[in-house]
């Protein structure tokens, strides 16, 4: 009697949830989604870039020092480039073969220095203004002295550096210096001059950050940084509420859940970003249009069990940006096998090289799908509805112009018939795309791996969950040992042949900071004759072919 009265009231609940959910939207034109994602503001490039080795920054202070100036004269003319890692010169390759001259030295011959840079770009500074700070753990200072040369071009300068300034001649407008850094400090700050920005972004940056502060300068994005164990966290739900909905919140913070969850409840998506360096240059350099290499196969055999593996974290734009090793490391196996790599679809927004790059040294073995969740990182069943239709717009127009095809999506795993139906309307916003073509489904708790492979069906597009996650319990990579990798691989193994249905595809996370591309390349090996490791595209187009479209679970 309880178990009728229960799912009476359950089906009651659905009925409402379905009565009441707003309607999918009307889906954008290709047209319209060709004009919709316009974060950064375009600049003409000059036909010179001053290179900047940063093995010259003897502290923390002249990397930040340098990195203010970068955004300062980045507002009138980006024309800095400060190289921060290997893959820096490949792109600097490739802004060379565009025509522009790369310029590396002073008039001396000497490498640039903050001081030679300085004298050679004091005139780009508004006023001839500087804003003073000292250093703190959550940059109070040194965020209001960016947020200052946001607003007004005036350079940021660290307490130790302000005899260069005084030198060249530039005069005091704040000083922050001797200020008592607190949440007041930053919240009377934000109030005073928040109709002030840009909002097509903010950033979220920690002292230890120094990148993205050129662009915040350069485009008028307010900067700030709140942490989760402290009592603050109305100011940073303060900043996302006043900049609006579905405005990207670029840089990072310490506790990943909290932030995540409160950027989806105001409508905004993160992207982890606070290690990207010189994006006040390079979202204005427009590299070629990107297309995968990769192209669907068939798979027809029926002896067979079918499996995809992904690598996640795509959605962390810096990663991808400072070199994406793990990409590199798997492209330097002996032995060749699928992969298909999550990837950020903003990306081309702030770094069309990167992705002309990765592309470009792809091969048909590996296949690229939008990150967690889309245009940038949210919980979709914690996101507003009023905002929803907007974020889905974004994404599909974002990964319209890289060429991705299929979503990865991060929530909670449903735990009742309820949470299934709230999820389920949730997928209806990404699937009403026709260049959406489907998803997979990253449920927590459990590693990614709390849906068990079950698939759902919405508009007739295939969302399924990850059936097994290769991330270590104890959260370590050096906890990983092929013991494990081979448990895993065993527990592959015992799934079934059967193309006609659910139970005989599965798809695999690859947690990267726990497993390495070696760990990998041993788990594939002890993978039976009869699993066949396929991308993500060729699993998708077996299963919308081969097996009925509802929702299902597998048997085991």
């Amino acid at each position: 009697m309880f178990k009728s009265i229960s799912a009476f009231f359950v089906s009651i609940i659905i009925f409402f949830i379905s009565c009441f959910t707003p309607a999918p939207p009307v889906p954008k034109t290709t047209e319209e989604l060709e004009k919709l994602v316009n974060i950064c503001k375009d600049f003409e490039l000059s036909d010179k870039l001053y290179v900047v080795d940063s093995a010259v920054f003897r502290t923390e202070e002249e990397r930040h020092f340098t990195v203010g100036l970068q955004g300062v004269v980045a507002k009138t003319d980006p024309c800095i480039f400060i190289i921060t890692n290997g893959i820096c010169h490949d792109y600097l390759d490739e802004i060379k073969n565009s025509g522009i001259e790369l310029v590396y030295t002073d008039e001396s011959g000497n490498k640039w220095t903050p001081a030679s840079l300085l004298h050679k770009f004091k005139s780009y500074i508004k006023d001839s203004g500087y804003v003073l700070y000292r250093a703190s753990e959550k940059a109070e200072g040194l965020n209001a002295a960016t947020n200052l040369a946001a607003i007004y071009g005036w350079l940021p300068v660290p307490k130790s550096l302000e005899q260069l300034a005084i030198d060249e001649g530039l005069v005091l407008k704040e000083d922050f210096s001797d200020t008592d850094y607190n949440i007041l400090f930053q919240w009377s700050f934000f109030e005073k001059y928040k109709d002030k920005f840009n909002y097509n972004a903010v950033l979220s940056l920690r002292y230890s950050a120094s990148a993205l502060r050129d662009l915040a300068i350069q485009q008028g994005f307010y900067t700030f940084y709140i942490d989760d164990d402290e009592d603050t966290n109305l100011l940073r739900g303060r900043v996302m509420q006043y900049a609006g909905d579905n405005v990207p919140v670029l840089g990072w913070v310490k506790y990943e859940v909290a932030f995540v969850r409160q950027a989806s409840k105001n409508g905004n998506m993160a992207i982890p970003s606070d290690h990207s360096h010189n994006n006040s240059y390079l979202a204005s350099f427009k590299a070629d249009t990107v297309k995968q290499k990769h192209t669907v196969n068939e798979h027809t055999d029926t002896s067979k069990h079918y499996c995809a593996i992904v690598f996640s974290d795509g959605d962390n734009m810096q990663w991808i940006q400072n070199g994406y090793s793990e990409f590199y490391q798997k492209q330097a196996l002996k032995e060749q096998f699928p992969v298909t790599w999550s990837f950020p679809p903003l990306l081309q927004e702030f770094s069309s090289v990167t992705v002309k790059k990765i592309y470009s040294d792809s091969t048909q073995n590996d296949y690229f799908m939008a990150g967690v969740s889309g245009a940038g990182y949210i919980h979709p069943t914690e996101y507003p509805y009023k905002a929803l239709s907007g974020f889905t717009d974004l994404t599909a127009s974002a990964m319209m112009k890289s060429d991705l095809h299929y979503v990865s999506i991060l929530d909670s795993t449903p735990d009742n018939e309820i949470e299934d139906t709230l999820l389920t309307n949730r997928l209806r916003y990404y699937a009403v795309y026709d260049n959406i073509k489907g998803g997979v489904l990253s449920l927590d708790p459990t590693r990614y791996e709390g849906g068990k492979g079950k698939i759902y069906f919405v508009n007739d597009k295939p969302f399924i969950s990850y059936r097994l996650s290769l991330w270590h319990p104890d959260g370590e990579g050096a906890d990983v040992t092929n013991e494990w990798l081979s448990q895993q691989a065993q527990t592959v193994n015992s799934y079934p042949a059967d193309i006609s249905s659910i139970n005989g595809y599965s798809v695999i996370n690859v947690h990267p900071w726990t497993v390495s591309v070696d760990d990998l390349a041993y788990f594939v090996s002890c993978l039976d004759d009869d699993v066949v490791l396929v991308t993500l595209d060729d699993l998708m187009s077996m299963v919308s072919k081969n097996i009925p479209h509802e929702t299902a679970t597998p048997d085991n």
